[in-house]
């Protein structure tokens, strides 16, 4: 499987993840705007950008240049692979709590246990006809402006297992996206 697919199918059942905190009417939803979300995603995703960075090192200039603008407007840099920006728009903090992915051949569903305002603990099950996934997590210190998440989850994607940690940390840095494009 393209390592891409991998990463953009571990994104989207991370922003599940998230968007999953919950049929949590008690958890504050996410302010709008530009969230920098720092990850910790495991050795094989960790591997595959420091694979892209080598892969993007051997570019001519021009196209290497083509390729950091189309990475920096969907909120990734090879200098921080662990660190993507996310424009939150208002219409999505309006449905954060909607299960949600940037794929749309994958379907998630979640159900959540509030434990308290600001925590939540999520299952999910993921699956495309590329395969399906299957997790739980915790979300803890959640507020209007930041939060704190991690997550197991394993299945198979276009025939590969997956196993995989992720833990991450959300920030929100401001009401300005700074050229920052919304996740569709």
């Amino acid at each position: 499987m393209r390592k891409s697919v991998y990463i953009s199918s571990c994104i989207a059942v991370m922003m599940c993840f998230h968007a999953g905190q919950a049929a949590a009417q008690t958890l504050e939803k996410r302010t709008p705007g530009l969230w920098e979300l720092r990850m910790d995603m495991g050795s094989a995703i960790s591997a595959a950008m420091n694979s892209m960075a080598g892969m993007m090192d051997k570019l001519p200039p021009a196209q290497r240049k083509q390729m950091e603008e189309m990475m920096k407007s969907s909120g990734a840099t090879l200098s921080q692979p662990d660190v993507i920006r996310q424009c939150l728009t208002p219409e999505m903090a309006a449905r954060e709590f909607e299960p949600y992915t940037d794929d749309p051949d994958m379907s998630c569903t979640t159900k959540s246990k509030v434990i308290s305002s600001s925590s939540a603990h999520v299952t999910f099950s993921c699956s495309s006809p590329e395969g399906k996934l299957v997790g739980e997590g915790d979300i803890w210190d959640a507020s209007a402006k930041s939060y704190k998440s991690k997550m197991t989850m394993e299945g198979s994607m276009s025939g590969m297992p997956i196993k995989m940690d992720i833990s991450h940390e959300g920030k929100w840095l401001g009401s300005d996206c700074q050229g920052v494009k919304p996740i569709k």
